[in-house]
């Protein structure tokens, strides 16, 4: 019986569940999206909060990596070739959720948050107490204040100081500084 159900999937011809979006969300649709996660958490019961909040995390990574795609990232310091990079985000994620979910970020500022790609091995300056103390103003002085001592280029190839390169700058480099302070505004 069991077996017979399995071996009628094996001849089955799928494809009435085709999920896979033919063109790529707007922000607006990825803003929409995450506040809709938002509430599912929000609502959930209390065993499945862990759950939609581990839904909501994963789908707020994926938009941080397809925002910055072809680059990967909107940062990097600089990586030796032959090191592994590990894409790292100068505000810690759990903090971007944490102000995200408490009302204090819009979906439009968590989605644009930045994303820096960092040699693997630099990834455990950043552990410990430099998980939890980050800058929100100048997302990059974590780095400086963690050890790392790198150059840090944006997309531009442009070479960022952590001491002055603020949020702001970030937002104004992705074109995204006015539709935040209209999302600020209406909030």
């Amino acid at each position: 019986m069991i077996l017979d159900k399995y071996q009628k999937l094996d001849n089955k011809v799928s494809g009435r569940s085709a999920f896979k979006a033919s063109t790529k969300l707007s922000l607006d649709d990825q803003c929409k999206a995450l506040d809709a996660l938002k509430d599912l958490l929000l609502k959930a019961d209390r065993e499945l909060k862990s759950l939609w909040y581990y839904v909501l995390q994963r789908y707020l990574r994926d938009v941080h990596k397809n925002r910055a795609k072809p680059a990967k990232a909107h940062y990097t310091v600089f990586i030796p070739e032959k090191e592994k990079p590990h894409l790292e985000h100068p505000i810690p994620i759990n903090k971007i959720i944490s102000e995200y979910i408490d009302g204090e970020l819009t979906a439009l500022e968590a989605i644009c948050m930045p994303i820096c790609n960092i040699q693997d091995a630099d990834k455990h300056h950043l552990q410990g107490d430099w998980e939890l103390n980050a800058t929100w103003s100048r997302p990059f002085k974590r780095y400086q204040l963690a050890g790392i001592k790198k150059e840090i280029k944006n997309l531009r190839g442009e070479v960022i100081d952590p001491d002055t390169w603020t949020i702001e700058d970030h937002y104004k480099m992705l074109g995204v500084d006015d539709l935040i302070k209209q999302a600020i505004i209406q909030k």
